[in-house]
């Protein structure tokens, strides 16, 4: 007797500077999917390029189907795009809206690999809550509810029906130049009426293997879990989130960078270099811009107050 498809809308979200880590995250999901779920993939692409479709259009005989919406960011146009988050990500409040079809909706950011099915995370009960979620990590320091919003089961229906993407779009724009692109403006809409998943379904390893601002004890009366260490928490999750600043596709010294470009070499992008840099050059757009804001006190500075976290929470740096 033949198992029943199990189908899953994905909607993801991509410029041009993002089609390239967005087709490495559709490789990975696709090969570490079971036989028996079907991804319905929805590529919301903002002002891209035709090459960029083309390499999107690769998967189209992969096993899954593939929609491209193509968007503009005209109605964004007032609000100032910070210099590590690209505009495109506001149309994460677009959503539901443009994918009027389901009523339930996973939404992944680019910068992941997916090691699992994800048929388990998308089943997650949403009952009257917006969307399904992690706890954003900054809940270790002052626990406020929020969640990442790279990685969510959305509501679709109800967002819909409430008509929350004009919210959002207002609240953002009342908020004006802020350090959150789109996440401050989901949480603020919602509420927090969230379901929480989880930290397997979006595990962010330069965060825990590398900031001694979350020690894995932290880690687990925040999750809920028993971890034993650091490590043992990234080897167990679904979905890994290249959420910090040293993505794996430009520097070279993370070690589960070496995972990601596994899955480079299998995606559409194989046959395009691209340049990696070290751990001096990352340190070194760091530091100037320390020195930019502070002066060269504010190396000192800085090195003072990693030197009291270490020593604050014990955790050896890795």
């Amino acid at each position: 007797m033949e198992r029943e498809t199990k189908i899953i809308p994905i909607a993801m979200i991509c410029d041009d500077a993002f089609v390239m880590p967005t087709c490495v995250a559709i490789t990975s999901m696709l090969e570490n999917k079971n036989e028996d779920t079907f991804y319905d993939i929805f590529i919301i692409m903002a002002e891209c390029s035709e090459e960029s479709e083309r390499y999107i259009n690769a998967f189209e005989n992969e096993g899954c189907k593939l929609n491209i919406i193509r968007v503009d960011l005209s109605k964004y146009a007032d609000i100032k795009q910070l210099a590590h988050v690209s505009k495109a990500c506001l149309l994460k409040f677009d959503i539901s809206e443009l994918i009027p079809k389901y009523d339930k909706i996973l939404y992944l950011d680019g910068d992941i690999i997916v090691r699992g099915d994800l048929y388990d995370f998308y089943s997650t009960e949403l009952g009257d809550s917006y969307a399904a979620g992690v706890l954003d990590m900054e809940n270790i320091e002052s626990y406020s509810g929020n969640i990442n919003a790279g990685i969510l089961v959305y509501n679709a229906k109800k967002i819909r029906d409430e008509k929350l993407r004009d919210i959002m779009v207002e609240t953002r724009k009342s908020l004006g130049d802020r350090g959150s692109m789109d996440q401050q403006t989901f949480n603020i809409v919602t509420n927090k009426n969230y379901v929480y998943v989880p930290i397997k379904y979006n595990c962010i390893p330069g965060k825990i293997l590398r900031d001694d601002t979350y020690p894995i004890n932290k880690l687990n009366e925040l999750y809920k879990t028993e971890y034993a260490n650091a490590h043992e928490l990234v080897d167990d999750a679904c979905i890994i989130h290249y959420a910090t600043s040293n993505k794996p596709w430009k520097y070279t010294f993370n070690e589960e960078a070496k995972e990601w470009y596994a899955y480079y070499l299998k995606s559409p992008y194989k046959d395009v270099p691209f340049k990696l840099r070290g751990r001096w050059e990352y340190r070194k757009d760091e530091l100037l811009k320390v020195i930019k804001e502070k002066g060269i006190r504010g190396i000192f500075d800085k090195l003072k107050e990693r030197k009291e976290r270490k020593q604050k929470t014990n955790v050896k740096w890795e």
